[in-house]
């Protein structure tokens, strides 16, 4: 009887053995399988393309088997929220991504189904380019002088220009200030004021007809 048990014992324990060897064959040949079907589509030669606009730029890359990647991106390692979805499987891959910033470092990986490709653990990054910025340009305001037209030469010292009986520096400025174009005609005073040093300083000129038609 006891002899029964121990056959019986060691039958259960090379079936618990079997069982075992075949589960781990199993998982390894669908590993294997799994490995083999997904294989190919790691991403070779990843590139980063900035726009010269710096508003945009293209990842590209390789793949030995056809695929539709997905490239998530953002402005920080932690934050790779933003995503461009390639449409179609292929093997030679060009994912624009936009809009972006100017002179701004983006952090980039790649998915490929469930698997996520980066830098070793790291993040691909770029950084875009700097804009040149356009400065209005602003015409120099321009300060008109007026011009002061010369003296008119057909004016002269002797003549009431104004109209006003007396013949002083006043109608001499009046002529020249309208061209010597007054409409009053000028007439020639001819007085006994006329050519008198009245203030005795030596120069002729109106102050002594003034002083002298006002001495009269």
């Amino acid at each position: 009887m006891k002899g029964k048990v121990k056959i019986k014992t060691i039958i259960m324990v090379l079936i618990m053995f079997l069982v075992v060897v075949l589960g781990v064959l199993g998982v390894r040949t669908a590993k294997t399988y799994l490995g083999s079907a997904a294989g190919g589509a790691e991403p070779k030669g990843v590139k980063a393309t900035a726009n010269s606009d710096g508003r945009g730029a293209e990842i590209s890359w390789t793949s030995d088997k056809e695929s539709a990647g997905v490239v998530e991106y953002g402005t920080t390692p932690a934050s790779l929220l933003l995503r461009a979805v390639e449409a179609t499987a292929v093997s030679s891959h060009r994912v624009a991504l936009s809009p972006l910033k100017p002179n701004v470092n983006y952090y980039f990986r790649i998915r490929v189904g469930d698997e996520v490709y980066d830098n070793e653990g790291i993040p691909y990054s770029f950084k875009t380019t700097v804009t040149e910025e356009v400065v209005p340009t602003v015409a120099p305001a321009v300060t008109l002088i007026p011009t002061l037209s010369a003296t008119n030469t057909s004016c002269n010292r002797e003549t009431d220009y104004n109209g006003d009986g007396v013949v002083n520096s006043l109608d001499f400025l009046d002529c020249s200030r309208d061209g010597g174009g007054q409409s009053v005609v000028p007439t020639t005073v001819q007085d006994e004021c006329s050519g008198v040093d009245f203030d005795k300083n030596g120069v002729i000129n109106s102050i002594d007809r003034i002083k002298c038609l006002q001495g009269q």
